[in-house]
């Protein structure tokens, strides 16, 4: 597992990170690998947010209900963004840069329950929204580059999750199974709960 770990921190730092006019071969190339960078990442030009949120959301806002929900995965880990304002909690890079985390720590803890919970976190995270997302760069943007480095990240985290379910033995659901459960689970929370009656609390009938 930490050969995929340190692969899904290489594709995060891909996303994070422009590249330098050392890495490209001409100020042409440079000028509109940084135009696609600003687009895909910053500007939102393509409509291809890196954010769950945008995905997620009935009105495709930022910093909504899953951008939360992923914070709480975070933090039940002691981990924490280092700035939600400037690389939000449901960024592309932080969920990436989680699911390492947790491989790495099902190796150096010998606990596979943390690979049960990077199965679960991609099944209601990033496995939701990350095929539209790279479509959409691919489809848009300029440069080869991110049209593969989108294409291959959505692909590998594919693999990573396939990978889980034979080392976990636990078959996968289908997209339509997962979101099925979720709304399942959405609607339960949402419920009134019923209110429990103890004797000699209160005044009976």
């Amino acid at each position: 597992m930490l050969d995929i770990a340190n692969n899904l921190r290489l594709l995060a730092d891909l996303h994070a990170t422009e590249l330098t006019r050392e890495q490209v071969l001409s100020d042409q190339q440079f000028d509109e690998l940084a135009c696609d960078f600003a687009d895909i990442y910053l500007h939102g030009k393509f409509h291809s947010s890196p954010q769950e949120s945008v995905w997620l959301d009935d009105e495709e806002l930022v910093c909504q209900q899953p951008m939360f929900e992923v914070r709480e995965w975070y933090a039940r880990h002691g981990l924490a963004v280092p700035n939600w304002r400037v690389m939000a909690d449901d960024h592309l890079v932080n969920q990436l840069l989680f699911v390492a985390f947790l491989l790495e720590k099902s190796t150096t803890e010998h606990n596979p329950q943390r690979l049960a919970e990077a199965a679960r976190f991609l099944d209601e995270h990033l496995l939701r929204w990350l095929l539209p997302f790279a479509q959409r760069v691919a489809q848009r943007c300029a440069t080869a580059f991110y049209a593969e480095l989108a294409q291959e990240t959505a692909v590998y985290v594919e693999h990573t999750r396939d990978v889980l379910a034979e080392t976990l033995g636990v078959p996968r659901l289908s997209h339509e199974a997962i979101e099925a459960q979720l709304r399942a689970q959405q609607l339960a929370v949402s419920q009134p709960q019923p209110v429990k009656f103890y004797p000699g609390v209160a005044p009976s009938w």
